[in-house]
């Protein structure tokens, strides 16, 4: 097998660092900022936060012995999206719901991972600046595109304008091309924001799914 060239060690190295510093900013980072903020509440709740302290350092040791374990069930993109906004729904004040339309194929794998990671990202930015009163998460699976829609009711913001700090430039737009894909953010002042990402298939990460799928998850008030 002929060895790899600079240029290609280089750009795995590259690409790597992008990997971890996404994780970092998706994961411990956004934990930190919650704890730091009294999990934004008027009366911090000593017990949750040291059960999500708790948990984000079994995540961080996990991650640092050797790669986090993947949860039971959540190696398919639905799986994960459902997870995403269970985990959302537990911090956000907004009503939040998902929905999963025609599934031509199965997304599992690093696809999928990276699919739900992005569409968390999104409805993170939607809890902290949107002041939404509600953010719907649809998915679709059609023509060897996987699509994930994240939009939210609130305030919106003028893309243009928009500085693109690390959670929209790493996080969503930079973790698409990654994978091959694309994220397109549309929004504007008082109107809400909309984040589509797209991305085709590889054999690699799908399954032919045994019929056209659709299912509802209609959201709920948070708790």
């Amino acid at each position: 097998m002929p060895l790899a060239g600079p240029g290609a060690v280089q750009a795995a190295v590259e690409a790597e660092r992008a990997h971890t510093r996404a994780w970092l900013h998706d994961s411990i980072l956004q934990v930190l900022e919650y704890l730091a903020a009294g999990g934004y509440a008027d009366r911090p709740d000593a017990d949750e936060l040291a059960r999500i302290a708790a948990d984000a350092a079994a995540e961080l040791r996990a991650y640092v012995d050797g790669g986090a374990a993947a949860t039971p069930g959540a190696d398919e993109l639905c799986a994960r999206l459902e997870q995403v906004v269970a985990e959302e729904r537990a911090l956000a004040a907004h009503e939040l719901g998902l929905v999963v339309g025609q599934l031509e194929r199965r997304v599992h794998g690093p696809l999928a991972e990276q699919l739900a990671a992005a569409a968390r990202e999104a409805l993170r930015n939607a809890r902290k600046h949107a002041n939404a009163g509600r953010a719907l998460v649809t998915c679709d699976v059609v023509g060897g595109i996987a699509t994930v829609i994240v939009s939210d009711d609130g305030a919106g913001f003028d893309v243009a304008a928009a500085r693109r700090g690390s959670g929209l430039r790493e996080s969503i737009v930079g973790r698409m091309d990654r994978v091959g894909g694309s994220a397109t953010i549309r929004s504007r002042p008082g109107h809400g924001t909309r984040v589509t990402l797209r991305a085709p298939l590889a054999d690699a990460g799908v399954e032919q799914a045994a019929a056209p799928l659709r299912a509802s998850r209609p959201g709920r008030p948070a708790a």
